[in-house]
């Protein structure tokens, strides 16, 4: 993902901190200006042949600068305000019909909604890099939400109290009191507008300071599904990291490491920890300072501290050796008990393969492994994918008896031989001649030759080995 904050550009290596001691200002930076030419399709303020155009459904009040405006011609929306300032005027030329009408652009306004409390990209602090939690971005307790002098805002706030440090409207400071005056009227309606169907917007003021030792957390995590709700629709895809780690606060998957600590809260004082930890990574400038590293620290809601490491360029192996070498400097502080390192391992070319790739391609090796022992284990490897393995099964056949004695097999339809089963004609008989006693030994008959193909009648010879032929096996009939 893209830095989206300011960044110290002359440092290569970069720390921020957010464990709050003291709140810092955080500047709402977007602005729907007459006279802001970003604010315009055609990237330039209407002139005097252009038409002004605001989109029928614009909910934004759009502040009419002093110096004036001078316009063809202008279509206003159907709710939307134009706020003049002081001495302010708006000159239509409709120089017109005469001159041959306007004859320049059509050139339409493009803020016409008002944008999030809840964006992390609508607010600029000097101590937020790219490895600020997205969470954290926005103004936290003890921070002073400031709001450029000169300019106009509309900001959709969430519906939920929020509780800030302080409030400044350009040199204006504000108290609780006068910030619920402004909350309430005409302009302030327009300005912060709420979530909730009857627009109650809840700001809440403390103070700017923290009184605990070990520090104070940020107070958002409460906005973090709304944060990300935004924040997400950010993120980068491709990654260069095997493992790619969340920072918790974070709303995007990311390549580098952060580092949850313990300490023991009679001995860790939090300032004192963030300044030491500071020059020690000021130190390592000149080691790390290729790798362009970012750091963030700030206490969490349950009390541990998160430091995390980030890299503005492409993530490389080295990355997660230094992570390794930052988790051994974090547990020799005074304080420190416990130390839990979260790193995104191995680097691989981003450009080259993505996520699904990877995972289709171990998949297919897998299944070729598979495949391949199946093989080597069973050679009919045919049998194996139809699933079935070739076999005759039991043929069923007739048995005839001509004049001459002899027994023909009549053959049946092959289809039916391995669907139907018989009785052995041989097997009654023979029980027969045990129990009567009637021979001294039993036939037995040999030389049975039987061809099952369909263009060939099978033939059955059955000799005698006993002189007597008054006793027929069952299933055998004399003609």
């Amino acid at each position: 993902m893209p830095p989206t904050a300011i960044v110290v550009v002359a440092a290569f290596l970069s720390f921020s901190d957010g464990t709050v001691y003291g709140g810092v200002a955080k500047r709402w930076t977007p602005d729907v200006d007459f006279e802001a030419a970003h604010n315009w399709d055609a990237e330039h303020v209407p002139s005097s042949v252009d038409v002004a155009v605001f989109q029928e459904d614009t909910s934004v009040p759009v502040v009419v600068p002093a110096v004036g405006v001078d316009v063809c011609e202008v279509v206003l929306p159907v709710n939307g305000q134009l706020i003049l300032e002081p001495n302010a005027h708006v000159v239509i030329s409709a120089s017109s019909q005469a001159m041959g009408g306007c004859t320049g652009q059509t050139v339409m306004f493009k803020r016409n909604t008002p944008m999030e409390w809840v964006d992390p990209d609508n607010w600029s602090n000097e101590n937020i890099n790219i490895a600020t939690p997205h969470v954290e971005r926005i103004p936290c307790v003890h921070d002073t939400v400031v709001f450029n002098p000169g300019h106009s805002f509309s900001v959709i706030v969430p519906d939920v109290p929020i509780t800030i440090g302080s409030m400044k409207f350009g040199n204006q400071t504000f108290g609780q009191s006068e910030l619920n005056e402004f909350l309430l009227s005409d302009v302030g309606d327009q300005e912060l507008k709420s979530s909730s169907v009857d627009n109650d917007v809840s700001i809440t003021l403390t103070s700017t300071l923290c009184e605990d030792n070990t520090g104070c957390e940020c107070g958002t995590q409460q906005l973090f599904d709304q944060v990300c709700k935004v924040a997400s629709k950010r993120c980068d895809s491709k990654l260069g990291c095997i493992s790619p780690v969340k920072p918790i606060g974070h709303c995007c998957w990311t390549c580098g490491a952060y580092f949850l600590i313990n300490y023991n809260p009679n001995k860790f004082i939090g300032e004192k920890f963030s300044e030491e930890f500071k020059k020690d990574i000021e130190k390592l400038n000149s080691t790390f300072e290729k790798y362009q590293l970012f750091y963030y620290m700030s206490k969490l809601l349950n009390g541990k501290i998160q430091v995390v490491l980030a890299s503005s360029i492409k993530y490389v192996d080295e990355i997660n050796e230094i992570a390794k070498n930052i988790h051994s400097l974090l547990i020799s502080y005074q304080g420190v008990t416990d130390v839990k390192m979260f790193n995104s391992g191995l680097s691989y070319d981003a450009d080259g393969m993505t996520y699904g790739q990877i995972a289709l391609t171990t998949c297919i090796i897998i299944f070729t492994c598979l495949l391949a022992i199946m093989f080597y284990y069973n050679k009919d490897w045919k049998s194996l994918l139809s699933g079935s393995r070739s076999s005759t099964g039991p043929v069923f056949v007739k048995f005839k008896n001509d004049t001459n004695d002899a027994v023909e097999l009549i053959d049946e339809d092959v289809r039916l031989q391995r669907k139907t089963s018989f009785d052995n004609p041989t097997y009654g008989a023979v029980e027969s001649m045990r129990k009567a006693q009637a021979f001294r030994k039993i036939h037995s008959y040999s030389d049975l030759s039987m061809s099952t193909t369909q263009n060939e009648a099978m033939d059955v010879e059955l000799k005698e080995t006993c002189g007597q032929k008054d006793v027929i096996p069952r299933g055998i009939q004399h003609k």
